[in-house]
Order: C-alpha cells, then structure tokens, then sequence
C-alpha cells in the first residue's frame, strides 16, 4: 500500500532517522525548529506525506542520495488530517533522500505537543519551562514527522536554550555549543529505534538528585529549582525497581541513564518516554514533613508503572494503537507486581482487585463498553481508548493469565516475547504466541474471548451438598447492567474461563477451564467448624468475572466474612460482587446491605476502602430520597466499631496500612455527620491554624475535608488562604478538595468559578469540578456550570483523554429522566469526538440509574423502616 487510509500515511517513504534543532521562547511562547530526516522511498512519487498541525513549514528541500536538491512547489497542510504534503517537481527515485524542514509552532497552554507550563519559584518569582506530551498523536504538534508508532526512527536531537536553564532529552547530552551571549545548544546523544510519541525535550530552570544503579544506569530526579530534595524517595525507589525489572525481564534497560522529571502543569498522572519519564509532581515529589501515606504509596505505583514501560511500549512497542492495552495493561499489573516485590506488607494484589480489577469490571458491565482490542483510525478513537478497558481491565486479565499458566511460565513468556521485538513492534498474538509456546496452553483461543469481545461473564453457582462433598454446577452468561432493564434478547456471549474454587477448612483448590455455557466440579472434605462450611469460587479474585450464589451459600459466606475465615481479597471481592449483582437487578438491594453488616469486623484497610466506595454510590442514588437519613445512620453504623478501634493518633509500630485505614474510616464516618467525628475534626482544625505541624499529613486530607463540610464564609476564605499560601502541590489539592465539600451553594458557585481562573492550575480544573459534582448538594451545579463553559473547557480538554472524559462523566449521576434527555440534547448540539463513548455510557448510566430506584425504592424503604 502507497496511499493514505483514513488517518493512515502513505507507506511509499519512511524515515530511519531524524537529526532535530528546537528553539523554544519562553517569552513570547514560540519555538523555532529545523530538522533534517533520511528516509526510505520505496517507490517513485512527487509527494511526501507525514503528519503536522498547528506548525508553520517555510522551507522544505529533498535531496536524493547522489542526486540534486529538490525545493518543494507546494507545501499543503491539512489541519482535518492533521497531515502536511510537500509536492515536487518531478519523481523522487527509489533509494535514500534527506529532507530538510525548517517550521515554527506555539507552546500552547493546553498540556499536549510541546506546551508552556508556569509555576512561582522559590523566591516568589513567575518562571516558565516547555515540556512535551506527545503521546498519542501530538508528536506532529512538536515537528513534522511520521507520528504512528509503528514507524520507528532514531532521533538526533539538539535543543537552543539560554545559557541559565537546563535541558532534558531521552539520552544524555554528548556536547554543549556556546551561541552568542546568552544561549547555548545542547546536544544529545542518538536514541535507539523508537516511536516519535515517546521522544521528549523539556527546557527550563531544573536541579536535580541522582544515583547510579547496580550495572551502570544513572538514575537523576528532576525538579524545579528549589524542590528537588523532595524526589529522594522516588529516587531510591527507582533505583530498587531498576533492579527489579532487570532481573525479571532478563534483559538490562537499554538506555545510559534514565531520568524522573516533575513538570508543574501536567494532564495526566505520567508519560513513560524512554529515558526522561514526566511526571505530575504529585506523582513524584515527597516531603517527609508534609505527604501522607497515600502520596507515598501513589508515586511508587507510578514511578513503577512509568518504568515497566521502558521494556513494554518503549523497547517493544504495539503496531497500532488498537493494541494499546498492551503497553497500558502490562505496565498496570507490572507496576503492583514490583511495588509487591519491594514493600509486601501494603499487600498490593489486594490493593489491584480494588483499584484496577474492579474498575474494569464497572465499565465494563456497560453495554456501551468496548473490546480491549478495538479498531480505531482517527485521532479522536484513539484518544478515547485511554480508559478502565486499556488500563485495569486489560491488568486484570493479565493477571488471571499469569495465574492460569503459573508465574515463572508466565515470565518466560514474556521473556521470549520482549527478546523477539525488541527495537521493533508486535500485536496482541504476538505475546499469545510466545506464552502459548513457553506453556503448551491454548493461550490465544482462550485469550481471544477475552480481548476481542467486550464484556465478561457472570457465573452463577449451583450446589448440592453431600455428607463430604460438594457438587458444584456452574453456568455462564454475560454480565450486563442493562439485566435491570429486562429488555433485549440474553446476549449469548460466551468465554474460556480459569475458574479456581475453594471450601473453608481446606486448603486446596479445585480448578478448571470452562469453555462453554456449562461446567460442573466437586469438592471433596469436610469442614472443621459449621461456620466454616462455605464454598468460594474465584478464591484471591484473580478471574475477570462476577459470581452469584444460591441464597443458603450467600448466608453460609456472610457468616465466613464475620468471622474473617476468608482472605482479605475474597471479603473484598465478596461484597464488591453483590454490588454489581444488586446494580444490574441479578440480587436484591437487601442482599447487598444483609452482607455489608458482616463487616462490622472486618480489619483490612482496602476492604474498608472498597465497602466504602459501594456504599457512597448506593448513597448517590439515594441523593434525593426520603430514605437517605436512614441509609446514612445504617452505614454510620457500620463505622462505629472500627473507628473505635483505630482512633485519630498513630500509635507505636503502626504500618502503612493502619495510615490509609484510619483516613478511610473517619473520613467516610465524619461524611454520616456523626456529631463526635465532626466535632473533632473542627477542633485538630482549628489547632493546625495555629500549629501546622499538629496534624499528621495522613489526616489532613479528612480534616480539612469535614471542616469544609460544616464549614461557614469564614471557613472558606481561611482554607482559600492556606491553599494559595501551600508550597507542595499535594497540600494545595487537599485543600482544592476541601473547597468543593461545602454545603452553602453560593460558596460551590464561586469553588467552581475560581476553577477556571488563575487561582487553579488548568491540570486541576476538573478534579475541582467533579468533586463538586460529586457533593449531593453541588451535583446540578457543576453539571450548569459545565454546559455554561464548555467553550473553554473544549478548548483545554476536548482533544482527548482523561479530563474530557471526567467532565462528560460527571452527569452519570443524575437519577432522572428529564436530565438524561438535558445530557444528550447538549451534546448533540455540543459535539465532543473525543468522548463520544463516554457520552454514551453516562446516557446508560443515566438510564440504569432510574430504572433502579424504581425496582428498589419501595423494598429499601420498607427494609430501612423495619430497622427502625
């Protein structure tokens, strides 16, 4: 193929390397860039397509090897395709060619390409830097180029730069050149064969630490002048996972040095470009005095997450971008895998059912989800792929495949696969070939149900019991949230599914792959003690499905979480199924809440923070009920013990977990309005005015948070002071947060306001907006405000990812059908591309939402009035 498809470039020429000069201005915001590339042309042709938007091309000339210089008649830029055509006057041979470009181009404030960031330094001055952010198709924001990931180039790059700033590339600076008085250029060594999202140049007024790890790599954190004793603990860490991820890849990180950067303005949490990994800073600076638990275990999950990519994405990276998921998902189950391997006690497979399985298995329960391989063409489908699907989903089945065909098979799989396309790229039966050949599994029949289809399975149990055995029949269909609706034909999807079982008293497992509709196994052995005669399936919730029991087995595992017989994991994933089962109208409301009381004890950090997750979106849709007071003394009451036990201070030879527990429980029992937490958190408050240092950064977050929530004029102007006053971000987002939690709708008018001024990075703008949607009582507000300034927030966010998505999601509350209709007329007459599946699945939100409360409204009230 020689001509473009769609989005596609033609194929007739390729580059094999880009030799690049960028001069950005960081004061009037511009940059000045001349390349020179030597490509392939494979067959004669008087055009060269490559992609380029929002960039001005004044020169373009083509040398052919051994041939005169042709100056381009025509240079034609597409801004629909994103695309730059240069025409020549006759024919380019067959063979090599350099092609010489001279451009310029805008950093933009719009955190994408090569952009601008602002942020004070230490001594209270206004400084900017340029930094990129070129994944997934704003490399040609930057310079023109072959933006696909497939089509791989080394790159030579030299940055200009004033003679007081510092600049970052992915390799190391082989040679700084003196040009005139006050500036210099900067060059660095040549990259190995890599995609163009992954190059990177940042420019500005940096320090950094550093450390050399065991085989050489040296390891620096880059900061703002200023922070940069704050990247110690990344620092460290970073040095331990290197070590880590070379030994089980079994191939050493390619690169002479490998650099951690924190960037003030920043869309997303990282960007794993190889060598020079950007950073949000709360994703990377920590500050003993100041972070919590939370920020401490957060940039461990993201500094790992960033370097698994350094080998899957940027030493082997997918074709196209409908194999995203497998640079996403590998990198999301890898990270926890090394931060288990370093810190086992924060128990992070516990950790990935709450935040990754669980996420996927939620959007994935929409009918208007996707397959994790999904074809796209334009810039706005692959944009939207950045999700639940690509990133925990994709994590989550990963994991049950390592399960499935044990670790150390697993790990030999991808071994193979990583040593056969290094430098290169590789699809999805790329890697199901390699581990299909280390395990002799059917991996790629059982992987393709799976990765191609959308959705997963519910497996619902059947038992009859024996006087040593029992008998389990299990039947599959898909799991739908539309079950509720009771319209449509049963999709009869279908999945190979690893199921493991387990009983109580016995430590061993029955397992096997169900391929069809139906499956049967017993059980064999009898438990030590009744309350321990209870049966699981997917015990440690390493399978990517939900399950439903007969109403005796939810009694006999009701009594099992009580008594804490089963693994933390299995009590998370017990009530994290009746959710969903009680969501879709497969189980009862009651069922959920029956179960929500055994947990009276339970003593887990993440189970707490997970049955806190269910309960505040079963109070969600309660916002507007007259059964809500109630529902909120129930959970309180839930709360009640183990608050108790924890209490607000530290005590001697507490862990990490005891940290996360202690915010968990008394932020969700101060969000009940219990008299004595709130009365507390307005005293350590007022305290902390006068004594910062008198409350731990573990529980600022809460008591900021519940003073907010009682909170008056005063309260609002003096947490406004204290956030403008913060130095380190993280304590500025506690207090950002705080700021939405208010009850008086004039003060949420203004949070929501001041939220796109200057007062607010644009990175944190719609954090702000959706935790005030969030708030019962600000909820209709961020919705107006957000049809009320959609212009400017299309302008920031609408080219894709995360944001615009969170912005779309917010109306997913609503709980009426008349705000349904409200979300889909703006939309149609407000388009955004980029989200257009986000649009429509908070449509079905929306929709399920209704359709529940008028299945449950009734039976919950009358349950909430039996109790009193």
């Amino acid at each position: 193929m020689t001509t473009a498809t769609a989005f596609r470039l033609p194929t007739n020429v390729r580059p094999l390397k880009y030799t690049l000069t960028l001069a950005p201005n960081l004061e009037d915001f511009t940059f000045q860039g001349e390349e020179t590339i030597l490509v392939q042309v494979t067959q004669p042709t008087t055009r060269i397509t490559l992609n380029a938007t929002e960039l001005q091309i004044s020169h373009v000339l083509l040398t052919p090897e051994g041939g005169a210089p042709l100056a381009a008649h025509s240079i034609a830029l597409d801004e629909a395709s994103e695309t730059a055509t240069f025409t020549f006057d006759r024919d380019i041979p067959p063979g090599s060619a350099t092609l010489h470009i001279r451009f310029t181009g805008v950093l933009n404030d719009q955190l994408r390409g090569f952009y601008r960031s602002q942020y004070t330094d230490p001594d209270g001055g206004q400084r900017s830097l340029a930094t990129t952010q070129l994944e997934a198709t704003d490399a040609r924001r930057a310079f023109p180029c072959w933006d696909e990931p497939a089509v791989k180039a080394t790159f030579h790059v030299t940055l200009v730069v004033p003679l007081d700033l510092t600049a970052i590339s992915n390799t190391p600076v082989i040679s700084e050149t003196p040009l005139g008085k006050d500036k210099r250029a900067v060059r660095f060594a040549e990259t190995p064969r890599m995609s163009t999202y992954l190059l990177a140049f940042i420019v500005g007024d940096f320090a950094s630490v550093e450390a050399t790890a065991p085989g050489g790599t040296l390891v620096r954190v880059w900061t703002t002048r200023g922070k940069e004793e704050q990247g110690r603990f990344a620092l460290e860490n970073a040095v331990r996972l290197l070590s880590f991820f070379n030994d089980y890849f079994g191939i050493p990180y390619p690169l002479a040095k490998l650099d951690h950067i924190a960037i003030p303005d920043f869309a997303a949490g990282a960007m794993e470009n190889w060598g020079a990994i950007t950073y949000r800073e709360t994703a990377l600076l920590y500050d003993p005095e100041n972070s919590s638990a939370n920020t401490r275990q957060r940039i461990l999950e993201v500094v790992a997450h960033e370097m698994a990519h350094m080998w899957f994405g940027d030493l082997v990276t997918m074709e196209w971008w409908d194999d995203l998921w497998l640079n996403e998902s590998f990198a999301s189950w890898m990270g926890d895998k090394a931060v288990d391997h370093l810190y086992p006690e924060w128990h992070m497979w516990t950790q990935f059912v709450f935040q990754d399985t669980n996420a996927g298995l939620s959007l994935d329960g929409l009918r208007n989800s996707h397959p994790i391989e999904v074809e796209v063409k334009d810039p706005n489908q692959i944009r939207e792929l950045f999700d639940a699907i690509s990133y925990s989903k994709g994590g989550a089945i990963l994991r049950m495949l390592e399960e499935f065909l044990g670790a150390e098979t697993f790990r030999q799989g991808l071994h193979a696969y990583l040593s056969a396309h290094q430098y290169a790229n590789a699809r999805t039966e790329d890697l199901w070939s390699a581990l299909e050949a280390a395990s002799g599994q059917p991996v790629t029949a059982v992987m393709n149900t799976w990765v191609k289809q959308t959705g997963y399975p519910l497996l619902q149990v059947e038992t009859r019991r024996e006087a040593t055995r029992v008998h389990l029949s299990l039947s599959q269909q898909r799991f739908l949230y539309d079950h509720l609706l009771g319209e449509g034909e049963k999709d009869a999807t279908t999945w190979q599914v690893p199921v493991s079982v387990t009983r109580g008293g016995n430590s061993e497992r029955a397992a096997l792959l169900m391929r069809g509709h139906e499956a049967s196994l017993a059980l064999d052995g009898r438990p030590t003690a009744k309350a321990q005669d209870w049966v699981k399936v997917n015990p440690g919730q390493t399978g990517f499905y939900r399950v439903n029991y007969p109403r005796e087995e939810w009694a006999r595992l009701q009594a099992a979480v009580e008594g804490l017989h089963l693994a933390a994991t299995d009590r998370l994933g017990l009530q994290g199924d009746a959710y969903a089962l009680m969501r879709a109208g497969f189980a009862p409301a009651t069922l959920f809440l029956s179960l929500a009381e055994a947990y009276r004890s339970e003593d887990d950090a993440t189970v707490w923070s997970a049955l806190s997750t269910n309960l505040r979106g079963l109070e969600g849709l309660l916002f507007d009920e007259p059964c809500l007071p109630r529902f909120q003394g129930f959970a309180g009451g839930l709360f009640q013990g183990i608050v108790q036990r924890v209490g607000w201070d530290a005590r001697p030879g507490e862990g990490h977990l005891d940290s996360l527990l202690r915010s968990t429980v008394l932020g969700q029992m101060g969000a009940y309005d219990d008299p004595h937490i709130l009365a507390e958190a307005k005293t350590r408050f007022a305290r902390f005015l006068k004594d910062p240092i008198s409350l731990r950064p573990d529980l600022r977050g809460v008591v900021f948070g519940l003073a907010a929530q009682e909170g008056d004029r005063a309260t609002y102007d003096t947490l406004w002071d204290l956030e403008r006053r913060a130095e380190l971000h993280e304590e500025r987002l506690r207090l950002l947060g705080a700021l939405t939690r208010f009850r008086q709708e004039e003060l949420l008018k203004e949070t929501l306001e001041r939220s796109l001024s200057a007062e607010v990075r644009s990175q944190d703008t719609v954090m702000v907006v959706g935790s005030v949607g969030g708030n019962r009582h600000g909820r209709d507000l961020a919705w107006e405000f957000v049809k009320d300034n959609w212009e400017e927030l299309d302008r920031r966010y609408g080219r894709g990812g995360f944001a615009i998505m969170r912005l779309v999601s917010i109306a997913g509350a609503f709980t009426t059908l008349e705000r349904a209709q409200d979300v889909e007329e703006f939309f149609r007459d407000h388009p955004a591309p980029s989200a257009q599946r986000t649009i429509q699945q908070t449509l079905e939100r929306i929709r399920l939402n209704v359709r529940w409360l008028e299945r449950n409204r009734q039976e919950l009230a009358e349950w909430f009035a039996a109790r009193g």
